[in-house]
């Protein structure tokens, strides 16, 4: 059995190019999202505020503060 072992390797095909953030409510663990790494601040709180999950537990008030770390993860504090 012989194997194909290439030359050379394109070191962008190793890189993801996404992320998966878990999103916390009070340190609980909610949920998830996945991003485009070295999303903006502002565009992952949209997508982290409009979860099914979050939406409920929020129950139509605004969060005390949301903290997040870029490409590693959101703690919303209610």
């Amino acid at each position: 059995m012989r194997h194909f072992l290439p030359d050379a390797v394109d070191p962008a095909l190793l890189v993801d190019s996404t992320v998966v953030v878990p999103v916390q409510v009070n340190g609980k663990r909610r949920g998830e999202v996945s991003v485009a790494k070295g999303l903006p601040a502002a565009e992952i709180e949209k997508l982290v505020l409009s979860l099914n999950e979050i939406v409920r537990i929020l129950d139509g008030k605004a969060p005390k503060k949301i903290v997040i770390v870029p490409d590693r993860i959101v703690n919303v504090v209610v």
